[in-house]
């Protein structure tokens, strides 16, 4: 499981589609990007394709909250080396630049940039190694003093210091104290919480709390994913062998463990794991066969299961590869 992985996104991605409020009365608008000397730069266009933000970004955000996060880059000297540092600031729906550029997106392992969106008027900023938090004015409503802190979701944000992790409110309050190793964003009113650490002998599990940070499902599971539409998917066993299941949020099994797989793991530069939660009342949930498998391939086929909120099989499909399985999920790429 990737801690807090809601707040990551990758350098590469530079071009999403921005969605606007149903109450706008503006046209939505959406990213377009150029080819230039200095490589791809990224704008926004409105539904009739008119330019309303000239391609001058490095990067171009959904819209969320009314506003887009657009990124300029820095040339920065890093222990010797010449690197880029990564500015945001946002527009409105009219593409009028409302927050200045001047707020770092940290960058982790070299690779993934700490890009930040609006959620519930408010977003995660960062200064000199800690974070807080501004609103849509530009004021720094929560001061600098977290070492990680996630987006607000129900009301509430996951924030840690000296690597413990606690909930504040939209105030700054802290409602959780800092007690959790891991803590995940709430949702359907639960957090994933992890107890035990990362190693050669793992000795991790994963449970749930509320938002008092009173625990409703012991922390029992080898992995899980975050609740949605009442229903969670856990795991029994380990990496290679273990199942996943359903649960509802009483930690009552909707489905025992049986399947392989409840996402699809990250490939190439991605680092979040695609799936592994109900929408719209469905869950894909995949086995692996090992018929066909030999010693470059661990399985032979792949087996697409889709569960209604039951834990019924509703559609069943098989794929030759993971590959197989994107192309049909996502059909915009595969051009």
């Amino acid at each position: 499981m990737k801690a807090n992985n809601t707040i990551l996104s990758l350098v590469f991605a530079v071009s999403f589609i921005g969605l606007l409020s149903p109450m706008s009365a503006l046209a939505k608008l959406q990213v377009f990007d150029e080819d230039s000397n200095d490589g791809y730069q990224c704008g926004y266009k409105n539904e009739k394709g008119q330019v309303i933000v000239p391609a001058k970004y490095y990067s171009c955000g959904d819209f969320s909250d009314g506003l887009a996060r657009v990124v300029l880059t820095k040339p920065v000297i890093i222990n010797g080396y010449q690197d880029l540092s990564y500015w945001q600031g946002y527009i409105n729906e009219s593409g009028k630049l409302v927050i200045p550029i001047k707020y770092e997106a940290p960058i982790f392992d070299g690779v993934f940039i700490d890009y930040r969106d609006f959620h519930q008027g408010m977003v995660v900023v960062y200064k000199d190694g800690k974070y807080g938090y501004m609103d849509k004015t530009g004021k720094l409503t929560i001061p600098y003093q977290y070492e990680s802190a996630s987006d607000f979701h129900e009301d509430v944000a996951v924030v840690s210091q000296d690597d413990k992790y606690g909930v504040i409110n939209q105030q700054g309050k802290l409602v959780v104290p800092y007690k959790f190793d891991w803590l995940g964003d709430y949702s359907d009113g639960l957090a994933l919480y992890r107890v035990g650490s990362w190693g050669y002998d793992d000795t991790v599990k994963f449970g749930f709390v509320d938002k008092t940070g009173k625990t409703v499902i012991k922390p029992i599971w080898d992995e899980a994913m975050e609740f949605s539409e009442g229903r969670a998917a856990v795991k029994v066993g380990d990496y290679e062998t273990g199942k996943w299941g359903v649960i509802d949020q009483t930690g009552k099994f909707i489905v025992t463990p049986k399947y392989d797989m409840a996402y699809i793991e990250p490939m190439g530069d991605m680092i979040e794991v695609d799936g592994g939660r109900y929408q719209d009342g469905k869950l894909e949930v995949y086995n692996l066969n090992k018929k066909g498998a030999d010693q470059y391939m661990e399985y032979g086929s792949i087996t697409r299961y889709v569960l209604n909120r039951q834990g019924q099989v509703i559609e069943q499909k098989d794929f030759a590869d993971w590959d197989a399985v994107e192309k049909e999920r996502y059909p915009e790429y595969d051009q």
